[in-house]
């Protein structure tokens, strides 16, 4: 038995879930990490926004698909810095999808909880960060009992587990400023948007309210 004490290390690899309502800049973020040290995998077939840019994508379209890609990165097969996952709500939903063709009552959602725990436990052991795009729906609110905003996954147990697993919970936000389109990311909770971030011991959250649309520099003021 090893013992280890949580003064002596600080993690630097972390784990992003963001979401948000349709066109308010998911999978644009994507362009904002490293040229060439980020891996997209592509679920939706929908990466327009991305035309032109320097992102190595990976098309995705199964569970066992995903599974190989998570095997190489922990095997070093594959190198990336970055895991962009795009979507996970998309994933899931295929996943659903063809484990309610093979099983029947209660069995299909005992094999849909182990797919979704076997892709939570082998993003936590990769050795590089993660991010995980998710649709936005009306959540319940486990303190409150009313709805907010969160990632959408096709199953209410799994949906409300998913934010306890990942580094910070990001939300993608538009509005209209002077008559112009203004992107930015929600970094902080409200009544309406579940949202935010595990610091280190004894530091503040190092993110205003609202972030420009950057997760490298998001990244780079968590782990500062």
């Amino acid at each position: 038995m090893q013992i280890t004490n949580t003064k002596d290390g600080a993690m630097q690899k972390k784990s992003y879930l963001v979401f948000g309502a349709t066109k308010t800049g998911k999978t644009l973020l994507a362009a904002t990490l490293p040229a060439g040290s980020t891996l997209l995998v592509n679920t939706e077939n929908n990466l327009d926004s991305l035309y032109g840019a320097d992102i190595n994508t990976v098309t995705c379209q199964s569970y066992e698909a995903f599974i190989e890609i998570l095997d190489a990165i922990k095997s070093g097969t594959i190198t990336p810095e970055w895991l962009y996952l795009d979507s996970i709500s998309d994933l899931m939903v295929k996943i659903k999808t063809n484990v309610w063709l093979k099983y029947k009552g209660f069995d299909r959602y005992s094999e849909l909880e182990t797919a979704y725990n076997n892709i939570i436990s082998r993003f936590k052991s990769l050795p590089c960060n993660i991010v995980a795009i998710g649709r936005q729906t009306q959540i319940k609110d486990e303190v409150t009992g009313g709805l907010i905003l969160g990632a959408s996954l096709p199953w209410d147990k799994i949906q409300s587990d998913l934010p306890f697993n990942f580094s910070a919970v990001l939300a993608t936000r538009a509005a209209k400023v002077d008559g112009k389109d203004f992107y930015s990311i929600q970094c902080h909770p409200c009544s309406q948007y579940q949202v935010g971030v595990r610091t280190q011991f004894g530091k503040p959250n190092p993110l205003k309210n609202f972030e420009e649309p950057d997760l490298e520099a998001i990244h780079n003021k968590i782990i500062s």
